[in-house]
């Protein structure tokens, strides 16, 4: 089914519907016929990790030298953009560049390194944060030891962004290290790599309320040349949430929703329907924000669908979007009220005030899709409160004026 859009006062939001038949993520690269025949004398390689390659690539992966081979292989699982339905076709290019170096025992330093640091922005897009975080020590250590600065600068940009999320003291020492590494070296770097440093601080930005520093940032994005690939699909779709998390937080929610609708829409191409249901979550709330909870409806829908066809068995809240939320391990509507609680409580105990309204708004749409609207009523009271305790009337007088539509929608008000 393709997506349709419903429409919510003066704008469209989105509601996009995964397909309702499992697809391969698109690729960017040309399908290589030849590349079906291709054989390694080294490794047997299953032909359809080969079928999407160009000739060269096909050539360096088969290469009867083990560290041609394994070099080429890990810049291929380097190309693939770091979503969440793309983490298998990357493990088991890492698992293949793996085993021909321990099986061929190559003296290799940069690749063990290369290949550490790999593994560790893969568990990250598979949200295993945990043993993401001790690889990526592991090869930050080895690639300071070796002086690699173009290494060192990529192990903490694609870390920072989720050490920032969890408020952990690395990363203001991540974010320090490779300003300082661009102010020294930036000139001398890559594209490629700017652009992940400049996600990186795009993310630290974030959780900082440095909107400024975000904006500079996300500038700084627009001005890199970048090949038109899956990898500037990602940055493309990290840009999106990031834009709709300063907007937001700078009162412009109509931008925010159209950010979160493009960011939905680059997710749903992908197929990273982990991403995809933390967004349309999100723009459930925005939906019960301006009593439209019809299209809320229709969005926790699309979340509850999404989440169903996630791959990942872990959680962990996008650092772009910036919100404590993630209900892709939830495919019902019990495990979602109890994961944006949850996320709600925390974000009212750290100040962030504006998560914690996104969060309750998003709850009411999850509990009237659960058929539990008496409870959202005694959710929204109990946020009044919570607003009110805290000093935030902004906020309560908002959600004052959502439990009067609601009360509306349920035919308790005329």
């Amino acid at each position: 089914m393709r997506p349709t859009c419903v429409c919510v006062q003066t704008f469209n939001i989105g509601v996009l519907t995964p397909s309702q038949t499992p697809q391969k993520p698109l690729k960017s690269r040309r399908f290589n016929p030849d590349a079906m025949t291709a054989a390694s004398p080294l490794i047997d390689l299953p032909p359809d990790l080969l079928e999407d390659l160009d000739d060269e690539t096909v050539a360096g992966v088969c290469s009867d030298d083990a560290a041609t081979a394994a070099a080429t292989m890990l810049a291929v699982a380097e190309s693939v953009p770091p979503f969440s339905s793309q983490v298998q076709e990357r493990s088991r290019w890492l698992a293949y560049a793996r085993q021909l170096i321990a099986g061929h025992s190559l003296d290799t330093p940069g690749l063990d390194v290369q290949l550490l640091a790999l593994i560790a922005q893969t568990a990250l897009a598979a949200r295993e944060t945990t043993p993401a975080l001790t690889a990526s020590d592991q090869a930050l250590a080895a690639a300071v030891d070796m002086g690699d600065v173009a290494l060192e600068a990529a192990i903490r940009a694609r870390r920072l962004p989720h050490l920032a999320m969890l408020g952990l003291p690395q990363a203001e020492q991540d974010a320090a290290r490779n300003d300082a590494i661009v102010q020294s070296f930036g000139s001398d770097l890559p594209h490629s790599l700017l652009a992940e440093i400049n996600l990186g601080r795009v993310a630290w930005c974030g959780t900082q309320g440095q909107l400024d520093e975000l904006r500079k940032s996300l500038a700084g994005l627009a001005r890199l040349q970048l090949p038109a690939d899956d990898r500037l699909t990602f940055i493309a779709y990290a840009t999106q949430c990031a834009l709709a998390q300063l907007s937001l937080r700078s009162r412009q929610r109509v931008q925010a929703v159209r950010a979160m609708i493009e960011a939905a829409r680059l997710a749903d191409e992908m197929q990273a329907y982990a991403e995809l249901a933390n967004l349309q979550a999100g723009l459930a709330a925005f939906a019960v924000r301006i009593g439209d909870f019809d299209a809320a409806l229709a969005h926790a829908d699309s979340s509850l669908l999404a989440a169903s066809r996630a791959t990942n068995t872990s959680a962990q809240p996008d650092p772009w979007l910036g919100l404590p939320l993630d209900v892709s391990i939830e495919d019902e509507c019990g495990g979602v009220i109890r994961v944006l609680a949850e996320g709600a409580v925390a974000a009212l105990d750290r100040g962030d005030r504006l998560a914690f309204l996104v969060l309750v708004t998003a709850l009411v749409a999850f509990y009237i899709q659960a058929d539990r609207a008496p409870e959202a009523l005694d959710a929204l009271r109990e946020a009044i409160e919570a607003a009110e305790t805290s000093g935030d009337d902004r906020g309560a007088d908002m959600l004052r004026g959502v439990t009067e539509r609601l009360l509306r929608y349920m035919g308790m008000l005329s």
